[in-house]
């Protein structure tokens, strides 16, 4: 038996080479089998023939579709599929890729989405004959594009909302962004409760008391233009155990509600609150507890409606992880506002209540806490902005004679730390100034203490100028500490600053400050001032400080100066607290010199007498002349009896009180001795203490003076401004 030869694939295809049926049958079976749905629709808009893939999405037969209308045939159907047909037909031209979204026999419950392609069939001549639709189910895809998208959503608000709940530690300002970012992003409308204290999450009260944080915030003309009942920052809310609000406490997860159930509604005991549900036309909340550990702090509620969007779990699941970041800002924020109410009662205790008055000066100050609370939502980009309070002080100390010291300073840092260390500075300082030391002797004992008190390397520096008005010369003596030059303004109106007598921060240590005297006549103005003044994040300290130098060049009294002055401190953007302290000359009291040489001679104290009864004289003070005498004897003897160097008697007449001062080159300082009957030396000092109103002594760099103090209480003369 002879076996035929194998066929190859090559000798069917030369049989069939010429065969069209045979090429018709290949061409029905690509399309039959082909996975993408493909249908062919006449000029009637019937079917003529359809595969397989296209009979499984709408579940018919080709019996069913051979010969039936297509809007019949599926009257749900997007009636764009046969707007699209004629348009083909009536063209001649193509349309791909049009996506609709329906329903089929296949997928009855649920819509899907198809992407259609229709393209014209010609007949012999040429002419649009039919149109062929192919049509492939993208329905995951498209399902998968919504959810990766919707994730990059939830983390882009999340890092949006991280980003704004670090910009700044005032609590209002976080809120506010917070809210305004919420909406109309994630929520139609958003607010935010707060109880007025922490509640531990196992407590269980009967009603929780929240107040309104914030104003409530609402998307869309519909929301914005009705008049929205209990919207207002600070207004009371009070919820019942079946509450939204009380249920996400209890549970400590976010609460997703039916905005409209009336019986959870009924949970808010405030009157009136049903009606603000109703008109905002909301359907859906989340209520999310603020929880910072076990303590509940409040919540934030945002609700969808009029927008038609609904919430999902991944939406519950977002809210829940910004009410976790809010819930750290709120805590940040109630510690920040706590520490700062701290630093400014310790700051403003600290800083001088009265600035007491000064014969023949007029006096002004200004002082302002940093007071940029954070940055607002619409602000560029940036650090947070530290609004803690700082470590800045004045101070306007009587001294012995009439004079006067001055004190401005700032401490390096913020917050407690750094008002603490301004107290112990300001209080040092003026304890140093008790003992009318020189301004350089003050800064180095300053110096000194800062490095006790962690103002040193290891903790904040302090700048500090210390001022010495002397009226008998009409001067002011100053040591600056590494702070910015005071500025001095002349009567005739130049402004210079004062740059001498500078050195280095308080703490540092091992350094030598100098002293600098400049006269400062009647018509001058001295300002002492912080950086807060002259700088910003914009405005650099030379710039500001040249701002200060033209406005202190007007004239005026020290009051409308310092509030002209004010004006310039950048208040968008300071972080710094603001001091100043300026101080007019502002007129000549009468006010008399005597100023008498002295030589180590003991007959100096007879001439010195003389010299001083003739002023009394002169001066029209007669019932102090006896007095006077007397004082003069003792300390010029003493003066005379142990210095080396010749001195001098200075006698000054003011309207209330007549000075006696009287230096020399010793540098120990008396103190009054009590000696006993058989001693015949030592009750000189004891004499003037009980004669002088007040007496003191204080060091000098070429010895000491002793001074006394007369109160006359009468004024002999008119004053004259200037």
């Amino acid at each position: 038996m002879t076996s035929e030869p194998r066929r190859t694939l090559s000798d069917v295809s030369s049989d069939y080479a010429l065969d069209a049926g045979f090429d018709s049958l290949l061409g029905t079976q690509l399309i039959d089998f082909s996975p993408t749905a493909m249908v062919i629709i006449d000029p009637d808009l019937r079917v003529r023939r359809s595969n397989r893939s296209f009979r499984e999405i709408y579940g018919l037969s080709p019996e069913q579709l051979a010969g039936t209308s297509i809007p019949e045939l599926l009257p749900d159907m997007d009636p764009r599929v046969w707007k699209l047909a004629r348009w083909v037909l009536a063209s001649g031209e193509s349309v791909e890729d049009t996506e609709i979204i329906g329903r089929s026999v296949a997928f009855p419950q649920e819509e899907r989405t198809w992407r259609f392609s229709h393209f014209p069939l010609r007949d012999r001549e040429g002419v649009p004959a039919a149109v062929g639709v192919t049509l492939v189910d993208v329905t995951d895809q498209r399902r998968a594009e919504r959810k990766h998208a919707e994730a990059e959503r939830r983390l882009r608000l999340l890092t949006r909302a991280s980003t704004l709940v670090g910009r700044s530690l005032e609590l209002d300002a976080t809120l506010a962004s917070i809210a305004d970012f919420m909406v109309p992003e994630f929520a139609d409308t958003c607010s935010v409760y707060l109880l007025d204290e922490p509640l531990d999450t196992d407590a269980r009260p009967e009603l929780l008391e929240l107040r309104r944080a914030i104003k409530t915030r609402v998307s869309g003309p519909p929301l914005q233009s009705c008049d929205i009942p209990f919207s207002a920052a600070g207004e009371i809310l009070y919820c019942h155990r079946n509450s939204p609000i009380y249920q996400a406490f209890a549970s400590g997860r976010p609460f997703h509600h039916a905005a409209d159930d009336e019986s959870l509604i009924s949970g808010y005991q405030t009157p009136g609150f049903l009606d603000y549900f109703r008109r905002l036309l909301l359907r859906w909340g989340i209520a999310v507890p603020l929880l910072v550990g076990r303590y509940f702090h409040g919540v934030m509620v945002v609700h969808v409606g009029v927008s038609g969007r609904t919430y999902t779990d991944d939406d519950v699941e977002m809210a829940a992880n910004l009410g976790g970041r809010i819930s750290a800002a709120i805590a940040n924020a109630r510690a920040y506002a706590r520490e700062r109410e701290v630093s400014v009662t310790l700051q403003r205790s600290l800083l001088a209540p009265d600035i007491p008055a000064v014969a023949g000066m007029d006096i002004a100050w200004r002082y302002e806490p940093g007071s940029l609370p954070g940055r607002s939502p619409c602000a560029e980009p940036g650090p947070p902005i530290d609004a803690e309070v700082g470590g800045d002080w004045f101070d306007l100390i009587p001294l012995s004679a009439g004079r006067v010291a001055l004190v401005i300073g700032d401490v390096a840092g913020r917050g407690v730390t750094a008002a603490a260390v301004m107290g112990q500075l300001r209080t040092a300082s003026r304890a140093f100034a008790s003992l009318d030391l020189p301004a350089d002797d003050v800064l180095t004992h300053l110096d000194n203490l800062a490095q006790t008190i962690g103002a040193g390397p290891d903790g904040a520096l302090a700048s500090c100028v210390y001022a010495i008005f002397e009226p008998t010369t009409a001067t002011i003596v100053l040591a600056n500490a590494g702070h910015p030059p005071p500025a001095l303004r002349d009567p005739d109106g130049r402004v210079r600053l004062l740059t001498g007598g500078g050195g280095a921060f308080l703490g540092i240590g091992g350094q030598v400050f100098v002293q600098t005297c400049y006269p400062f006549p009647v018509g001058a103005t001295l300002a002492l001032y912080t950086d807060g003044l002259v700088e910003s994040r914009d405005i650099d300290i030379f710039q500001g400080i040249g701002r200060l130098q033209h406005a202190l060049a007007d004239a005026g009294t020290a009051d409308a100066t310092a509030d002209r002055l004010m004006r310039l401190v950048d208040q968008a953007n300071r972080d710094d607290d603001v001091a100043l302290l300026l101080v007019r000359a502002a007129a000549a009291i009468n006010t008399r010199t005597l100023t008498i040489p002295l030589t180590l001679d003991l007959r100096a104290v007879g001439q010195a007498r003389h010299a001083v009864n003739a002023a009394l004289r002169r001066w029209q003070q007669p019932e102090t002349i006896e007095t006077a005498e007397l004082l003069v004897s003792e300390i010029v003897t003493n003066a005379i009896r142990y210095s080396r160097v010749p001195g001098e008697l200075v006698l000054r007449s003011v309207p209330t009180a007549l000075y006696i001062e009287v230096s020399d080159s010793d540098s120990h300082l008396p103190r009054v001795l009590h000696p006993n009957e058989q001693e015949e030396h030592g009750r000189g000092l004891i004499l003037v203490d009980a004669l002088a109103a007040r007496w003191g002594t204080r060091p000098t760099h070429s010895g000491k003076t002793v001074w006394c103090q007369l109160d006359t209480g009468t004024d002999t003369g008119p004053e004259i401004f200037t």
